[in-house]
Formats: C-alpha cells, structure tokens, sequence
C-alpha cells in the first residue's frame, strides 16, 4: 500500500511545478545519485497517466524501471503518486474504471492500451536496458533500432499492461552518446 501524504494539498500543477523546482534544486546542490543517471544535457520533463491498477502500477514502475516515489495523496475520486527517475517524474492517478474500447484512443483519461507511446525518457543504453527488461518478462513491442535521422537509438516496452514507453538513448553522427555509453 502507497503511504497518504496530507501536504499534497495543491492541485496537480502545482505539485509537479513545485516538484521540479525541487529536483533542479537537487541537481544542482551536486548530488552523486542524480548525476549518474543524468545526463548533463537532459532536461526535466513530466507526464501523467491513469490507471485502475494504482498499487500495482506504482510497484511496476519502482521495482522494474527503478523510479522512486516523491510523494502521494488520497483524494475523494482516487488516489495519485508523483514518481522520479533522472529528472523525469511521473504521475500515477488512480480511475475506478476503463473508458470504452470503441473510444477515441487520444481522448482524454482514456486508459486503454495507447497506439503510441505517453512516455519517453533517455537510458544511458537502450541496448542493455532491453536485455534486462526482457529478462524481467518485460513486454517488448519494438527492439532497439536506430531512427532514421541517427540522432536516437530507441526501443518501446508495454508497462503492467496499457502504457507505450519509449526508450530513447541520444548519439550523435560519430556513434558518440552523451548519457556516457
């Protein structure tokens, strides 16, 4: 079970604003965790997904892509987590149901398996990160493959069972990665 945070009293915009203020504060106070799973060029970005699966979504994502938990709440339509890794956060939000299979997949709040991916964020080696992914039974849905410009090496995954992640690891024109593969 999430432990409940009652200082997560602001709407959700302001958790994650408040957030990123935060962590840049990190980042810049020179901690050693932080720069070893950043990148120097990276930049803090954020996404949010819903889910009926609460728990087990915020296990998956801690246990198997290794974010940690920041905070969570308990509101009166459900319950919400923020989640961090390298400078990414995640928010998780609790919904009491699945949205119709005939939905428009790009509706807002629709949870049902997306065509695309709702998450992206850099590995230092997309490669290796697959490799131990699979071997955790990971669903697979696109091998590491280079894009056509050659900017990125990607790969995408299916999360505990509706979400598109994309894993992205940057190069440059000389095979170069600047997460420091």
């Amino acid at each position: 079970m999430i432990p409940s945070s009652s200082s997560f009293t602001f709407p959700r915009r302001s958790i994650l604003a408040g957030l990123l203020v935060l962590l840049a504060a990190v980042q810049v106070a020179d901690c050693p965790a932080t720069q070893a799973q950043s990148a120097p060029t990276s930049r803090s970005s954020s996404t949010s997904i819903r889910t009926p699966d609460f728990d087990e979504s915020v296990r998956w994502y801690q246990d198997t892509l290794g974010f940690r938990l920041i905070g969570s709440q308990s509101l009166v339509p459900g319950r919400r987590a923020v989640l961090e890794r390298s400078g990414f956060l995640l928010e998780i939000t609790e919904v009491d149901h699945l949205l119709a299979a005939n939905q428009d997949p790009h509706a807002t709040g629709n949870v049902a398996a997306t065509p695309l991916p709702v998450i992206s964020f850099l590995v230092p080696d997309v490669d290796k990160e697959i490799e131990r992914l699979r071997k955790a039974g990971v669903e697979i849905l696109q091998s590491p493959e280079d894009e056509l410009d050659g900017r990125y090496r990607t790969a995408q995954i299916r999360d505990n069972g509706r979400h598109r992640i994309e894993l992205r690891e940057p190069i440059d024109e000389n095979g170069f990665n600047a997460m420091g593969r």
